[in-house]
């Protein structure tokens, strides 16, 4: 475990970057599984769950640092008082991001995907070329209103569908958190597609 941290460094700090690399790993979940969109309430409660332990974790460091269980290392120890001022707060605005992912979309699919209810509901959909290398032929579903909700299709159903709004039937697991899109069926071409 050298890659991670030093042979002195305190247990506290070892769980300290142990728990922000779970942190980061779960954010990198909505970046592969993008089918998931959190409800407007969820979102909005996950900013402020996001902040209340962004807040909670920066007074444990500090507390930490106080006891000398805690020890910035790396580039950090080279920053000037000012450079370190600007510093902080980037720092804090990224972890608060990160946190977010994880409690607004990450955790929730999770909990989604093993406690949900089955539900299927009418939507007007349209092709659209991404610009990702991952998701090159999406259906845009235009009332999912979210950054990072895609839904793929393989390259030969893409070319088949129809150009312009086509009528559809989305197959939802829908829980407290907000819906996973599971599949689609084209109404008009009698058509499906899935993720």
């Amino acid at each position: 475990m050298n890659l991670l941290w030093k042979k002195d460094i305190p247990g506290a700090q070892k769980i300290l970057i142990g728990t922000f690399m779970l942190w980061m790993l779960g954010a990198l979940v909505p970046i592969f599984f993008r089918s998931f969109v959190p409800t407007q309430q969820w979102q909005k409660m996950a900013w402020g769950i996001s902040l209340l332990l962004t807040a909670v974790s920066a007074i444990w460091l500090r507390a930490l640092y106080r006891k000398n269980l805690w020890r910035p290392s790396g580039p950090w120890l080279t920053y000037g008082p000012f450079k370190r001022l600007l510093m902080a707060p980037l720092c804090m605005a990224f972890f608060v991001v990160v946190v977010w992912l994880n409690v607004a979309v990450t955790l929730p699919l999770g909990y989604t995907s093993l406690v949900h209810a089955k539900v299927t509901r009418s939507a007007t959909v349209e092709k659209k070329r991404g610009s990702g290398r991952s998701c090159k032929h999406q259906i845009e579903i235009p009332d999912m209103r979210y950054l990072f909700f895609e839904f793929c299709v393989n390259a030969d159903n893409f070319d088949t569908l129809p150009k312009g709004p086509v009528p559809a039937e989305l197959s939802i697991r829908r829980s407290f958190f907000g819906d996973h899109i599971h599949a689609l069926r084209l109404n008009a071409a009698a058509q499906s597609a899935a993720p």
